[in-house]
């Protein structure tokens, strides 16, 4: 099982696991294109980098909205439309960047991405795990 930093942790096992490969999937985008992101190699690794991503994080929200529904967690239509809000953005900056319509956009993904992911555990995951860990 991954190891997530403490810091980010929320307390559920499974979904800690998930964030933390999330976490290193994210590593890998912006590894992929670091100090390359305006070079056609650079921005090649990181549409291979970013297409595994927003992989995995399709599956990860199916996973997560899946836990939080078993739990009767009040908040979740809420959660679902921010996890449906990211979905719409990526796609739009990675539209962006096959499109080559911005030589800004795999930089402003990689930040999107990695802020967002950070922030919506610290402050969205956080509230369902404490509801679900209060019923335990």
């Amino acid at each position: 099982m991954a190891i997530i930093d403490p810091k980010y942790s929320i307390g559920i096992d499974a979904m800690d696991a998930q964030h933390a490969h999330w976490i290193r999937l994210i590593e890998e985008f912006k590894a992929a294109g670091s100090g390359h992101l305006l070079q056609p190699d650079g921005v090649k690794a990181a549409k291979i980098a970013l297409d595994k991503l927003f992989e995995y994080t399709q599956s990860h929200f199916v996973s997560e909205e899946k836990l939080i529904a078993e739990h009767g967690y009040p908040g979740l239509e809420d959660h679902k439309r921010k996890h449906r809000e990211l979905v719409a953005e990526v796609t739009k900056l990675q539209e962006e960047i096959r499109s080559h319509e911005h030589d800004s956009a795999p930089l402003k993904l990689n930040l999107f991405v990695t802020i967002w992911l950070l922030e919506h555990i610290m402050s969205e995951d956080i509230l369902y795990a404490r509801f679900i860990l209060s019923k335990t």
